[in-house]
Parts: C-alpha cells; sequence; structure tokens
C-alpha cells in the first residue's frame, strides 16, 4: 500500500485544517453556539481495517453522511459520529416545538446539513490550495454499526484516509471522523497535487 511521507502527512493535515476552520464558523452559525474543531490527525489505512480505527464504544452504533466528489482524483467522503453524539449535535438545531414525526425527518436533513457543511469545506480548501476543480453530488444519510461499514468493501484495492476531528459545542466533546474511500490511482493523483503544492511552498 502506498504510504505517505511525513511532509506530505503534515501537509494534508494542515490544509484539511484550513477546511475545518471554515466548517467550525459555518456550525457556529446554524447551531447558534461557538462551535470548535480540532485539528485533524491524519491516517492512512487498508478498508478492512476501518472498524479497528473506530473501536471503542462510542463508535459501535455510528451516524453516517456519505458525499461523492470527482475532480483530479475521485472520493467517497464521509463524516461519522457516534450515534448518541450525532443526536447531541442535532439537539442544538431543533426547535422545542416540533412533534416527533417532525424531529424524525429533521434529524435526517440536519446531520446532512452538517456533513455537506463539513465534507464540503474540507473539499473545497484543497480546490482552492491545489488550483483545481471538484464536482459533488447530494450528501446522503444513514446509521450503521461499526463493524458493518458496508461502503469500504466495494474493491479491495481502495484506501482510507481517516481525519479524526474532536467537535465542542458548548463544552460537549464530540469525537468524529472524516473518512476519504479512495482507489489506488485516485491516492496517487492526491499525492501528487500535495506534492506540486508543497513544491510551490518550497517544501518539496
Amino acid at each position: 500500500m502506498i504510504e505517505l511521507s511525513d511532509l506530505q502527512r503534515d501537509a494534508l493535515g494542515e490544509l484539511f485544517n484550513i477546511g475545518v476552520g471554515r466548517a467550525a464558523s459555518s456550525l457556529s452559525q446554524i447551531v447558534n453556539d461557538e462551535v470548535l474543531l480540532s485539528a485533524p490527525v491524519v491516517a492512512l489505512v487498508q478498508p478492512h481495517t476501518v472498524s479497528e480505527s473506530l473501536l471503542g464504544s462510542d463508535f459501535r452504533e455510528v451516524s453516517m453522511v456519505t458525499l461523492d466528489f470527482a475532480g483530479p482524483f475521485d472520493a467517497r467522503t464521509m463524516l461519522i459520529f457516534p450515534e448518541r453524539n450525532a443526536l447531541a449535535i442535532v439537539s442544538k438545531m431543533i426547535s422545542v416545538d416540533m412533534t416527533p414525526e417532525e424531529l424524525a425527518e429533521f434529524e435526517q436533513e440536519a446531520l446532512c446539513e452538517v456533513g455537506n457543511i463539513i465534507l464540503n469545506a474540507c473539499i473545497s480548501a484543497l480546490a482552492d490550495l491545489f488550483e483545481v476543480e471538484f464536482h459533488g453530488g447530494l450528501p446522503t444519510h444513514h446509521y450503521s454499526d461499526s463493524n458493518n461499514l458496508q461502503s469500504f468493501s466495494r474493491k479491495d484495492q481502495n484506501v482510507v484516509l481517516i481525519l479524526q476531528i474532536n467537535l465542542t459545542i458548548s463544552q460537549e466533546r464530540i469525537d468524529g471522523h472524516l473518512l476519504f474511500l479512495l482507489s489506488v490511482s485516485s491516492l496517487a493523483s492526491l499525492l501528487e497535487c500535495i506534492d506540486r503544492f508543497l513544491a510551490k511552498q518550497g517544501m518539496a
């Protein structure tokens, strides 16, 4: 499997940190409270080890928003939270006057909106800094078991870029992961973009 150099890993962390910063500002507006998102911790793993990377009671039942992007490299991007943490986020966005039926419908829409903001902010940051264009689809949401993440079993040659983030709202810490499912060729294209970026910065 292709490995990240320390320089590439650090660059990815910094690039995605820019996107995370943009997302935090937008999320603060929709939850009407200060949102803090930590700098992401970057790891590259094989698909069959994703569940191991998400081990822990907090990530047994997960809430997942998925969004596909196409561009210089293609990626299936995902935002994953423990289910109880996802509901904590939604609670910041709801009206107390909602009926249970309205709440159930709003929950899906709210989580898609949160995922859309965070995932698009990260991809937008990459597009700006790499000076390229990406085209994204529509976000979808579903609940899953961390041991049954079927999205990672499409092709054996896929690799998964994991970015662990911490989201804090009103002193409540919520752990989450950004996942990028890439083919080997897409990962190679991503690394080429990173190397060109580093060269422009005089860091290659």
